[in-house]
């Protein structure tokens, strides 16, 4: 198998990076990683289609901007803060890598949006789709179709439109629910809505969605893309054809939110 190893620019992930490198015995390296070890180095979009699978040593921001360049397998070491898309911790990284090269591993694929903004596709989103008032302090009227339905309308400071996977990232903070990343729905958080009269929904992913705004707003797509959307487009979201591989050892879930999101009760209970 012809690996790609990118690292997030930091001296602790670089350190583990290069004995990731030394284990694999040869990889293709991002330029930064490469540079750290005096080796030629690649761009992220070139990693994406010469390597059959990539390993990512960082945070979920790495993850995510890989995520734009390829639809290869990724496997994820956290060196980042939280990390909750990542797959192993640091420390386990050594042990982790053994077992990937022994073939002690499977590959999870998980849902995306597929957006258009008038007659414009977007990139796909791994993460969610989030609509933002163009204008601070000022209030959003948005509207939300379901198939042709009228589903919801409200003022406020936008909507996201998370996949599964997001659900524990943006959405998760505005109050929508944490879903398993292996179902294929939508899950629909609106922003600070006015009065609180609109509420988080989960919708099927074979339905189209399509969102309506009164003034001007802004279309950011996990982070990374921005784009204007105006009151004359119509936005369009459906599921994408392409699908986010990630490479996993024995990774749980429900046992990474117990982790990472503190769900449990404080020790002095």
């Amino acid at each position: 198998m012809r690996w790609g190893l990118i690292c997030k620019p930091s001296e602790n992930s670089f350190l583990v990076g290069k004995k990731v490198y030394e284990m694999l015995g040869e990889a293709i390296l991002e330029y930064k990683i490469a540079e750290y070890l005096g080796k030629k180095g690649h761009s992220i979009k070139e990693i994406g289609e010469r390597a059959d699978a990539i390993i990512i040593v960082g945070g979920d921001g790495t993850i995510l901007m890989t995520l734009q360049h390829t639809d290869k397998p990724i496997f994820s070491i956290n060196t980042g803060r939280i990390g909750f898309l990542t797959e192993i911790e640091a420390r386990k990284a050594e042990q982790a890598i053994k077992e990937i090269i022994n073939g002690n591993y499977h590959v999870e694929e998980r849902m995306r949006l597929k957006a258009k903004l008038g007659r414009e596709t977007l990139p796909d989103a791994a993460n969610e789709l989030a609509i933002h008032t163009a204008n601070v302090g000022k209030i959003l009227f948005v509207k939300l179709y379901v198939d042709g339905v009228l589903t919801q309308s409200f003022y406020g400071d936008g909507l996201i439109i998370s996949t599964p996977m997001g659900s524990t990232s943006y959405a998760l903070s505005v109050g929508g629910p944490v879903v398993d990343p292996t179902l294929e729905v939508f899950i629909v958080a609106p922003i600070a809505p006015f009065r609180h009269i609109a509420s988080a929904l989960v919708i099927p992913s074979d339905k189209k969605l399509k969102i309506t705004v009164e003034k001007p707003a802004k279309i950011a797509l996990d982070g990374i893309h921005t784009y204007d959307f105006k009151p004359s487009q119509k936005l369009e979201i459906v599921k994408s054809e392409r699908k986010a591989r990630f490479i996993k050892i024995n990774d749980n879930f429900y046992k990474k939110i117990y982790r990472k999101l503190s769900f449990r009760y404080p020790k002095s209970l």
